[in-house]
C-alpha cells in the first residue's frame, strides 16, 4: 500500500511540473512575441498567392500555436489508456508539452484577451445569424458602438478563431469559462458555426447538402459544437454566427524556411516539418507507430518526432489554395508549395490529395467516448463521390482503426510529422 502511495505521489508532482512547465513556456512564447514587436507584414515579395520571400525575422514566433487542451490518451475503443514508448498507441496529444492559453477578461465583462495570441475577442455575440456576404455588418454596428472600448474589431480568419478552438472536453469546443456558447439542446449546439473572414477558392461540387446548391460560393467557418472546419455557403442555406476580434494581424501567417534536408522548418509557430508525406494510408494506430519507427531510424537527423495534433497540423493549411480553385493560380494542394503532397485519386476517381492524421482523439457524439481522431483535408474533403463537399482545408474525425463501428470513411489518411524547433 506504502508502494502505491509513493508511485501515486510521484505521479501527481510529475504532473504538476508537467503543468507548470507548459504554463512557463505560454509566457515565454507571449514575451518573445511582444520584444519582436509583431505586426502586419506589408514587405513579403510574393507570387500569386505564394509567398517566395521570408518575411523578416522579427516576425519569428508570432504565431504560437495554443494547445488543444486534451489531457487523456484512448485505444481505438474510446478506452483511456496510458501508453509508454514503444507500445500501441503511444505519441498521443496528451503526451507531449505544449503552449497552454491564457484568457483575461476586460472588467466591463465584454472582451477575452488571449495573453499568448495578442487577440482580444467579444466573450459573447450577438442573437443573430447570417450569410457570410452580410458579415460586415456585425462589425460596423461594433466600431460604430465602440464596444468594449475599441472600434477596430473585425471578422477573424479562420486561424484566429481556430486557436480558440478546445478539445479538453468537447460538445462545445470552446472554454466556457471565458467564451459564451448559447444553445438550448444538443442538436442546436451541433449547429453553432461561426463564421471565419476566409472564402474558400473553390466553389460546392456537383451536390446539394443542407439547403446549399451546386456550384455555391463557400467560406470556412468554426462548428464549436462538434469542433469541425467547414466550408459553407455564402448567400444559401443556413446562416451562421459571428464572433468578432482585434490585434495581431500577423497571427495566423507561416514563415516558412526550407532547410534543404527534407525537413521545412516554420519560424513563426517554431514547428519542423516532414516536407514529404509517408506515402501512403494508415490507420491511426499504425500512423502513431509510424512516428515511433521514425524516431528509432534517427530520421532526418531527429528522434523526436511525432503526430502533430490537429491546431498543429491546421496551421500549415494555406486557405488561399485548393485542387479545383477557380483561379487556376491557386490550384494545387492546400498547403506552401515548399511542401510535397502525393497525388491521389479521390473516391470519385479525380485527382486530389490526401486527408492527414492528428494525434488528437475526437468525440463523435456529445457525452460520448473517443473511438474518433481528427484528421486535415489538403485535398477536397469529398462527399465520397469525388464532389467537393466540405473544403479543402476541412479539418473533420473518423474512426481510429478498420473495422470498429459504423460511419467509417476516411480510415485511412496520411501522415506529416512534426517536432518542436529546440
Amino acid at each position: 500500500m506504502g508502494n502505491k502511495i509513493n508511485i501515486l505521489s510521484k505521479m501527481k508532482s510529475k504532473a504538476n511540473q508537467m503543468k507548470l512547465i507548459s504554463v512557463l513556456t505560454g509566457f515565454l512564447i507571449l514575451l518573445i512575441m511582444n520584444l519582436a514587436g509583431c505586426k502586419k507584414d506589408d514587405t513579403s515579395t510574393v507570387s500569386g498567392d505564394l509567398q517566395v520571400v521570408p518575411r523578416d525575422a522579427a516576425y519569428a514566433g508570432c504565431y504560437p500555436v495554443i494547445s488543444t487542451s486534451q489531457t487523456k490518451c484512448w485505444d481505438s475503443a474510446g478506452n483511456i489508456i496510458t501508453p509508454v514508448m514503444g507500445e500501441a498507441f503511444f505519441g498521443q496529444d496528451a503526451q507531449f508539452i505544449h503552449t497552454t492559453p491564457a484568457y483575461t477578461k476586460s472588467s466591463d465583462g465584454l472582451t477575452v484577451k488571449d495573453e499568448v495570441t495578442g487577440l482580444t475577442w467579444q466573450k459573447t455575440y450577438d442573437s443573430g445569424t447570417y450569410y457570410w456576404a452580410s458579415i460586415q455588418t456585425v462589425v460596423d454596428n461594433l466600431n460604430k458602438q465602440n464596444y468594449g472600448g475599441y472600434s477596430d474589431w473585425r471578422v477573424p480568419t479562420i486561424k484566429e478563431l481556430y486557436s480558440l478552438w478546445d478539445a479538453s472536453v468537447g460538445w462545445p469546443y470552446i472554454d466556457t469559462d471565458y467564451f459564451d456558447i448559447t444553445y438550448t439542446d444538443e442538436q442546436e449546439l451541433s449547429h453553432t458555426i461561426f463564421w471565419s473572414s476566409d472564402k474558400y477558392t473553390g466553389v460546392m461540387g456537383n451536390i446539394s447538402a443542407n439547403g446549399e446548391t451546386p456550384g455555391a460560393e463557400l467560406a470556412f467557418g468554426v462548428n464549436f459544437g462538434t469542433g469541425h472546419i467547414k466550408s459553407y455557403s455564402i448567400s444559401v442555406g443556413p446562416k451562421h454566427q459571428v464572433r468578432c476580434v482585434r490585434g495581431n494581424l500577423s497571427y495566423g501567417v507561416n514563415l516558412f524556411q526550407n532547410n534543404n534536408d527534407g525537413t521545412i522548418s516554420d519560424l513563426a509557430t517554431g514547428l519542423m516539418w516532414q516536407q514529404n508525406d509517408n506515402g501512403s494510408g494508415i490507420d491511426w494506430e499504425d500512423a502513431l507507430a509510424y512516428a515511433q519507427t521514425q524516431n528509432n531510424a534517427n530520421y532526418l537527423g531527429h528522434n523526436d518526432w511525432r503526430l502533430p495534433n490537429t491546431k498543429e497540423l491546421q496551421s500549415l493549411v494555406d486557405y488561399k489554395r485548393s485542387p479545383y480553385a477557380t483561379n487556376t493560380a491557386n490550384v494545387g494542394p492546400a498547403i506552401n508549395a515548399l511542401f510535397s503532397c502525393t497525388s491521389i485519386l479521390n473516391d470519385g476517381g479525380k485527382a486530389d490529395y490526401p486527408y492527414y492524421w492528428t494525434s488528437t482523439s475526437a468525440m463523435s457524439m456529445a457525452n460520448g467516448s473517443y473511438p474518433s481522431a481528427w484528421y486535415v483535408a489538403f485535398g477536397q474533403a469529398e462527399d465520397g463521390n469525388g464532389e467537393n463537399l466540405h473544403g479543402a482545408g476541412a479539418v473533420r474525425f473518423d474512426k481510429k482503426t478498420v473495422g470498429t463501428g459504423e460511419g467509417e470513411e476516411r480510415v485511412l489518411n496520411y501522415v506529416r510529422l512534426v517536432r518542436t524547433i529546440k
